[in-house]
């Protein structure tokens, strides 16, 4: 196994310590909230790390190509549906927009499921929305987490970076099989 890929299976690690984290704030205990901030942000940067190093060790895999995106949705979907659980942080999303990102990836992930059931085959290629709407999506989770106001103008952004990189995805590849 690559060193890429032991990075990507550290960031899955940090998710129980982050989701717990961000699950134990309460007014007053900001330590805990930045504590929360300082896992996710960690993680998140772990994620241009991997990739980084992927490409300049040589050493992308077919596991590294699997685990990194889940990583993500891991990372990603456990900080929205946290904040779900956290209503006291001074920033929050209205609802329809967890709603959106939570959505969007079982809808990639059911998708997957069909190509996969179809083809026979499970290739997962991201594309420059995607990586966009999660770059944008991390950015808006440590903004909140930061309790910065840029947050509220961030969430819109990702939303619309969310739901139309789910549109390419779907397009590029449900067209594309001809189910």
């Amino acid at each position: 196994m690559s060193l890429p890929n032991y990075i990507t299976l550290g960031r899955i690690l940090l998710i129980p310590f982050f989701f717990t984290t961000l699950l134990s704030y309460q007014p007053g205990h900001e330590s805990t909230r930045w504590a929360a901030f300082a896992i996710f942000l960690f993680a998140s940067l772990t994620d241009a790390l991997d990739g980084f190093l992927a490409r300049a060790l040589k050493s992308k895999t077919q596991l590294g190509c699997f685990l990194d995106p889940l990583a993500d949705k891991l990372l990603l979907l456990s900080g929205f549906l946290g904040l779900l659980f956290v209503p006291s942080l001074p920033y929050r999303p209205p609802l329809w927009i967890t709603v959106t990102v939570v959505f969007r990836d079982l809808l990639l992930v059911a998708g997957m499921i069909l190509i996969f059931l179809a083809s026979g085959q499970l290739r997962v290629h991201p594309n420059i929305w995607g990586k966009c709407a999660t770059a944008c999506q991390m950015a808006t989770l440590v903004a909140i987490l930061a309790a910065h106001p840029a947050a509220v103008p961030l969430w819109y952004l990702m939303a619309g970076l969310t739901i139309f990189s789910g549109f390419t995805y779907i397009f590029r590849d449900f067209i594309k099989l001809k189910l």
